[in-house]
Formats: C-alpha cells, sequence, structure tokens
C-alpha cells in the first residue's frame, strides 16, 4: 500500500554462499586512528563485508578511514598495492563512498541530478581541458534509467527529490565511475521499502559482478540478510565475527553491542 505495488517474497538474498574471488580489492593493515587501535581487514573482490553495532561504536569511522577522511595515527589502508591517504587517492583508485549523511555530505542538493552523476567521472570525461556536454548527459541519462530516478530530467535540483531518489542518485554516480569498492555507510537510511528492495537488490548484483562492498549499517536485519561476514564492533573494538548463516538473528549479536 505504502509503495503502490506487490513487493513479492524476495526481499534480501536468498543465498547463503559466502565464496569470493581470492583477489584483495581493499585492506587495512594494523590502522589505529581516534579511539580505534590496531585494526586490520582484508576485503576481496565479491565479497560484502557488513559491519554492525550502536550509534558512536566506531563502525562509522571505519568507513571514513577506508575513504581517505580519517588521518591514521599509525598503519595503513592499501588498494591495489598503494596506500589511501585522501578521499582523492580513493576515487582514482576506484574506491566509491556512500554516506549516512546524505544530504551534507553525499549530494550537492542545489546541484542537478547530472551534476552529482558525473562528479567523480569529470577526469574520464575530459578530453585535456574541455568536456563534451553531449557525453556528461549520456552518462547520466544511463543511471537515471538504470536506477529509475523519478525526475523530469537530468538538469532537475536533486534538492526537488525524494529521499529514495536522492539515495539513488548516491549509489548512481559511483556505478557511472565504475568503482570495483564502494563502501556504504547506512545506504537505505530514510526510504521507503520499495526503494530498500532495490537496492538490495543491486547491492547482491554487485556482489555477483565482483564488487567489493563495505556496508555499514545500523539495522541488524539488513546486514544478516545481505552481508557474507558481519563484524560487531562496541567502544571502537571489535567484539564478534559472523559468517553468513540461515541460522543466524539478531539475539544472537544484541549481547555484543550492548
Amino acid at each position: 500500500m505504502m509503495v503502490g505495488r506487490e513487493i513479492g517474497e524476495k526481499y534480501y538474498r536468498e543465498d547463503f554462499d559466502v565464496s569470493h574471488k581470492p583477489e584483495v580489492a581493499l585492506e587495512f593493515q594494523d590502522v589505529s586512528f581516534g579511539q580505534i587501535e590496531h585494526f586490520s581487514l582484508k576485503l576481496h573482490k565479491g565479497e560484502i563485508v557488513g559491519f554492525g553495532g550502536l550509534s558512536g561504536c566506531g563502525m562509522h569511522e571505519i568507513g571514513r578511514a577506508a575513504y581517505g577522511i580519517e588521518k591514521l595515527s599509525s598503519g595503513k589502508v592499501i588498494r591495489n598495492g598503494k596506500e589511501i591517504k585522501t578521499p582523492l587517492q580513493a576515487i582514482e583508485s576506484g574506491i566509491g563512498y556512500i554516506s549516512k549523511n546524505r544530504d551534507t555530505e553525499a549530494l550537492i542538493l542545489n546541484g542537478s541530478i547530472q551534476d552529482n552523476i558525473v562528479l567523480p567521472s569529470l577526469t574520464a570525461l575530459s578530453h585535456k581541458t574541455f568536456i563534451n556536454p553531449k557525453d556528461e548527459k549520456a552518462m547520466a541519462n544511463k543511471e537515471i534509467d538504470a536506477f529509475r530516478i523519478k525526475c523530469n530530467s537530468g538538469k532537475q535540483y536533486v534538492n526537488t527529490l525524494s529521499g529514495g531518489n536522492k539515495q539513488k542518485v548516491s549509489f548512481a554516480k559511483w556505478t557511472a565511475k565504475g568503482s570495483d569498492v564502494i563502501i556504504m555507510d547506512c545506504p537505505t537510511r530514510g526510504v521507503d521499502i520499495g526503494v530498500k528492495q532495490s537496492m538490495y537488490a543491486l547491492i547482491e548484483n554487485m556482489k555477483k559482478e565482483g564488487k567489493a562492498i563495505l556496508m555499514i549499517s545500523e539495522e541488524l536485519s539488513e546486514l544478516i540478510g545481505m552481508a557474507d561476514k558481519l563484524i560487531i564492533m562496541k567502544d571502537f573494538k571489535v567484539t564478534k565475527e559472523f559468517m553468513r548463516s540461515p541460522d543466524l538473528k539478531q539475539t544472537d549479536i544484541i549481547e555484543y553491542m550492548i
């Protein structure tokens, strides 16, 4: 009744296959910063690693460190053999970041849908100092169609869109760029159930395509439904790791969060 159509039975992933490619797409090597100490992780191609916990547990900071926003006091974040120290380096190496603060960090609200989508890809679109407007429009329209973003055209301002369509733009800018590693911080926050379903299908397809996904969420059901490996944090420390399983329940996890 909310979205005007039948959702159907499929919502989260239905498989319990945790296999992934052997190649490491992103690695934390003994990373310390702020209140986080000696954190290490290998994220592989075709793998979804989920982070869960209460607000303020440190999981959001892990995502920011992976994108080069947080300044590390020791350790390294490595992508394709190179250290990531800044967001620009992250973007150039094929890392995309969907911030939980959509309106202040993920999007330029006073910019058009087209401008937001093509922004990370301007270097690829440019020919010396010139960017062909037709190429920009074609890239944006491809993503608008693929994500079914409800708008009059790519020139429509993002601040006129619903929360769900704004979030689709947040995703579209990185799929347009062809990013192989996607950091998703609360990827379905503030969207309706219909958009959530389409986002979960997209994330599942990304895994099948071999993309590496770091999924941070405050919704345990979302993490249980989508992640191959689930890492729980409390007080800036990892308290427990769970592998994807049909028997895994929220009650198994909560004690490690509080």
